[in-house]
């Protein structure tokens, strides 16, 4: 049967099948200059549990997906009140240098990466100085109920004598 779109005097070789194509995943290293950001940043960003969406490869280590990173680039974007224009904008502008970066990556060099975008930078600090924060109030949290639990105060001789 005809598709709808094709005329009856039309030929057709063959039909093309679209698969889904599983998605490359980026090396922390890949992820942070694909973000404009330092390496440095990307690991503070996974500590703190808050950055972009990560997977892990077969072998354990930590990958991004490219939509994963746009997404993140889009979220940090529109928290700034910055259009998907001036983001396109300012992507484009970048983009010989951090490909040049991104192969260098890949072939192993730790020297000619441009440095990080400005805006990112001030983006993810924010970002992580709160997740910090959160972090640090839990962990001495934590530390109180230990220090509470094993020390002898006479409050808890009072109660427990």
């Amino acid at each position: 049967m005809p598709s709808p779109t094709q005329f009856p005097d039309e030929k057709i070789a063959g039909q093309v099948f679209h698969l889904p194509v599983r998605s490359r995943t980026l090396s922390m290293a890949e992820a942070a200059v694909y973000l404009g950001l330092p390496e440095r940043r990307m690991k503070l960003l996974t500590v703190l549990g808050t950055g972009p969406a990560r997977t892990q490869t077969p072998d354990g280590k930590i990958a991004y997906r490219r939509e994963d990173l746009e997404l993140y680039l889009t979220a940090m974007h529109e928290k700034a009140d910055i259009s998907g224009t001036e983001m396109v904008r300012r992507r484009s502008q970048a983009a010989a240098s951090r490909q040049r970066a991104l192969e260098l990556v890949q072939i192993g060099s730790r020297t000619g990466f441009p440095d990080p975008d400005p805006f990112m930078m001030l983006a993810t600090g924010a970002e992580a100085r709160q997740h910090a924060c959160f972090f640090v109030i839990k962990v001495m949290a934590l530390f109180g109920l230990i220090m509470l639990c094993i020390s002898s105060t006479p409050l808890l001789r009072a109660h427990f004598n």
